[in-house]
């Protein structure tokens, strides 16, 4: 019998390694470099992909085994941004595993700043792009001031969202760009560019030009149009896609409904075994709005799964009573003109700035109160800046800011989420065959 591996050692004895992160993008760099001028014997190439591919089953498997490893490996500039999505997303784990993942190395060099986009998952709803930036001084202050998407020279919409660092100091930044697409593309032939502006003093611009060479996996949808109660409000789940990146759960509201549904806290998918994919912990949640009757939620994916069952479960859900979901303001007087009768609810008016006082019972869970606003014209319209503080004495504060210009009072401003829960969970079986 073969004696078990010790990760954990194998773990203590990395991080005692001092990593060389410059030296280390650094002969990466050159490394790509040599790769694209030189042309190398096929029988090198593949002999070459047959090493990283068990190199990175190898990987995730010790990375689900042991959080020490993936800790370590972490530090290294090559596997970091790779290491961050499997440990957040196991539907990641299922792309790499599957090889699913495109390797780029694309980088460009200005004002002693390097941007790297270390690869790409790509399908029907979007990407994921891993990337780096390094340079010889501190970057921790930096950001992104300006980004955007070209697809074959134009600028396409897009929902675009982004983690950036602000720890301690640091000379590297790993991170990745989630790109959630409006509407299908064409892949085919298809050239992207990635556009970043940073905020440093010479507003440094990286133009980073790509393409996606791997098929892109179609997705699998399933057509339920099944109806949901809790407490009486009916709630329809009309389809669920599954592609790689993402499960996106389509539902759509009864509008005769007595309660406004602003959300569900508990939507997981369940396989035969039992085993569960939640909500995208870090990345797109959702898109529409329930405001308008329908919306479509996402959760990590099993694409690449073979499950003999699937079980949609849907619970906690949130509402509040209709005429009971908005607050009514004037911003022209200072003055809260209604408010749902929810206790602990407490909202100022100051010129342009709302701040709402709110009982908050789940300390771990920060979500804005209140969303969409809507003149006495009719016009929509969002806050330009919002703050929160707390958890304090079990209370959140929370202050949105309004550009008011054209703007005809009084206001309603309507929640998006409050601590008010239907009760009840309900389970779908997917239509797998």
């Amino acid at each position: 019998m073969r004696d078990r591996f010790d990760y954990d050692k194998f773990a203590q004895e990395l991080t005692q390694i001092k990593v060389p992160q410059e030296q280390l993008v650094n002969a990466r760099l050159k490394s790509m470099n040599r790769y694209h001028s030189e042309k190398r014997i096929r029988q090198r190439i593949w002999q070459s992909l047959a090493i990283v591919t068990i190199l990175i089953v190898v990987l995730v498997t010790s990375i689900r085994v042991s959080p020490a490893l993936a800790n370590s490996l972490a530090k290294i500039p090559i596997f970091a941004p790779i290491v961050h999505m499997i440990n957040d997303d196991k539907g990641v784990q299922d792309i790499v595993n599957n090889q699913y993942y495109e390797e780029l190395g694309v980088s460009q060099s200005k004002n002693e700043l390097t941007f790297t986009l270390q690869g790409v998952i790509a399908d029907e709803t979007g990407m994921i792009l891993p990337y780096t930036l390094t340079a010889p001084f501190d970057i921790q202050q930096l950001d992104i001031k300006n980004i955007h998407l070209k697809l074959n020279g134009e600028i396409i919409p897009v929902g675009l969202g982004y983690g950036w660092y602000h720890g301690e100091e640091t000379k590297v930044i790993e991170e990745n760009f989630q790109v959630t697409f409006n509407e299908p593309i064409n892949y085919q032939g298809a050239q992207f560019e990635l556009v970043i502006q940073v905020n440093d003093q010479q507003q440094t611009t990286f133009s980073i030009p790509f393409s996606v060479k791997k098929p892109i996996a179609k997705a699998k949808v399933y057509v339920v149009n099944k109806e949901l109660s809790f407490e009486g409000q009916h709630i329809t789940v009309k389809s669920v896609s599954i592609s790689p990146l993402r499960t996106g759960i389509t539902m759509a509201l009864n509008p005769h409904n007595t309660m406004r549904i602003l959300g569900f806290e508990d939507i997981r998918m369940l396989d035969e075994r039992g085993e569960a994919w939640t909500t995208i912990q870090n990345g797109l949640t959702a898109t529409g709005t329930l405001l308008d009757g329908e919306a479509t939620f996402y959760l990590q994916s099993n694409y690449f799964r073979e499950p003999k069952q699937l079980s949609l479960a849907i619970g906690k859900v949130v509402a509040l009573p209709v005429g009971q979901d908005y607050i009514e303001v004037d911003f022209n007087k200072n003055k809260v003109l209604a408010k749902p009768p929810l206790a602990g609810l407490a909202i100022q008016v100051n010129d342009q700035m709302v701040t709402l006082h709110a009982p908050k019972h789940s300390q771990d869970k920060l979500s804005a109160f209140l969303g969409r606003a809507v003149d006495a014209q009719g016009t929509e319209f969002y806050s330009n800046g919002s703050s929160h503080s707390g958890p304090k004495e079990d209370q959140i504060v929370q202050n949105e800011s309004y550009d008011l210009k054209g703007i005809v009072n009084p206001v309603r401003i309507y929640f998006n989420y409050y601590e008010n829960y239907l009760e009840g969970t309900e389970i779908i079986d997917l239509p797998l065959n």
